[in-house]
């Protein structure tokens, strides 16, 4: 599907709108990723469970930038689903194992949430996570830098 017809089809669902988002918010956005991931680092040994779930908000505010850059701010439906479908769309097939691995992180987030006695993280689990988390929001910098080289970013 190309990019119009998507994005048609996300505005036309209500499920993101169009908006002009300042510079400011989106570097808010990357440091708070940033910040997210830094906690996700220290509460590895502490708990797993909640060091996957910081690097998954690592990802999630990441992305938001990244819609945010584009011209576009999700709605109140669907937020996370719509956020991870924007950055696949976008990102495409050359990440596609990370948005991937990004989208399988917010299915366990949900899990986490609303149904924890269901979901079982290891260590392992969580130091993947923290690593696509990482490589993702490197890319998401890259990216949003590409938009718009001309716009001074504090990232």
């Amino acid at each position: 599907m190309n990019s119009d017809k998507f994005l048609n089809d996300l505005l036309e669902k209500k499920l993101i709108k169009k908006e002009k988002i300042s510079v400011i918010q989106i570097d808010k956005l990357i440091q708070a990723a940033e910040k997210k991931i830094k906690a996700s680092e220290r509460t590895l040994e502490i708990d797993e469970a909640c060091s996957y779930e910081m690097a998954y908000n690592a990802m999630l505010h990441s992305a938001r930038a990244f819609v945010f850059m584009k011209g576009f701010r999700p709605t109140t439906n669907f937020q996370h689903k719509t956020v991870v479908s924007f950055a696949e769309h976008f990102l495409g097939e050359e990440y596609k194992a990370l948005t991937s691995k990004f989208d399988y992180m917010r299915k366990n987030r949900n899990k986490f949430i609303y149904e924890p006695w269901k979901l079982h993280l290891s260590k392992t689990d969580a130091q993947k996570a923290l690593q696509s988390a990482r490589k993702f929001i490197d890319i998401i910098k890259k990216e949003i830098k590409k938009i718009d080289p001309q716009k001074k970013f504090k990232f």
